[in-house]
């Protein structure tokens, strides 16, 4: 018996990590093996479950049965099936809150050389500006690019609000974004000049190699996020 993924979701990073962490979650809730094809995801965290081969017969598990059927009900299928969330499941971060009973942290875990370097004695902002995909290739015309107010609204709320310091020790934020002609990016990095406040750019700031900027966010005190699975997902991972 196992839940398996056989071929990865074609989703960005965020939606990989939020369907692996489903695998991970239903196979320790059901008491069964968890088997998953070969992802970004190994290369970048501990131990992460192997593929294994199976002779058993397969059957996709879709969200809305993931979100109706009991655990009881469940592990009836996988007497007769091994369960497969692959695409066109859509069991991703709508199933979430359901299958997640133990910390993500204990599934996935950034190896040692990914965990990053933050300025020390600060209170680590991550601010993520959603970068080109949202833009044109996936077809949405930009209209979950959050605006520059929502940018700087929550920049002066941190500042208006200190008691969110860890510690008292002063904010620093980091914009982690793989686009630096956005007007939410350029407005921000002006907002940030214009208030004096200690910032950097993302260790990857304007280029596509995404996995230390997700580490960034990932070890964040505090995130100011887009609507992307990306930062998302590095909310459960990283820094508690």
């Amino acid at each position: 018996m196992s839940i398996r993924i056989n071929k990865i979701t074609r989703g960005r990073f965020g939606n990989k990590v939020f369907q692996y962490n489903n695998l991970v979650q239903m196979a320790n809730n059901l008491g069964v093996e968890a088997s998953c094809i070969k992802w970004e995801g190994n290369e970048f965290f501990k131990n992460i479950v192997s593929y294994k081969k199976t002779n058993k017969k397969q059957k996709i598990l879709y969200w809305n049965e993931i979100l109706e059927m009991s655990n009881d009900n469940l592990k009836l299928l996988c007497n007769d099936y091994d369960l497969i969330l692959d695409d066109p499941s859509y069991a991703l971060h709508n199933t979430f809150y359901k299958l997640t009973n133990k910390d993500p942290r204990n599934y996935l875990e950034l190896k040692d050389k990914y965990v990053p370097l933050l300025p020390k004695n600060n209170t680590i902002v991550g601010i993520h500006i959603r970068g080109g995909d949202i833009k044109g290739r996936d077809r949405q015309g930009g209209r979950e690019i959050h605006t520059p107010t929502y940018y700087k609204n929550s920049i002066k709320y941190l500042l208006d609000h200190k008691e969110n310091k860890i510690n008292n020790m002063d904010y620093h934020f980091i914009i982690c974004t793989d686009d630096i002609y956005f007007q939410s990016t350029l407005d921000t990095i002006k907002f940030l000049k214009e208030n004096k406040c200690n910032f950097s750019m993302g260790p990857n700031f304007g280029s596509l190699k995404y996995i230390e900027d997700f580490a960034t966010l990932c070890y964040s005190d505090i995130l100011i996020n887009s609507s992307s699975t990306f930062c998302c997902a590095a909310v459960f991972i990283g820094k508690k």
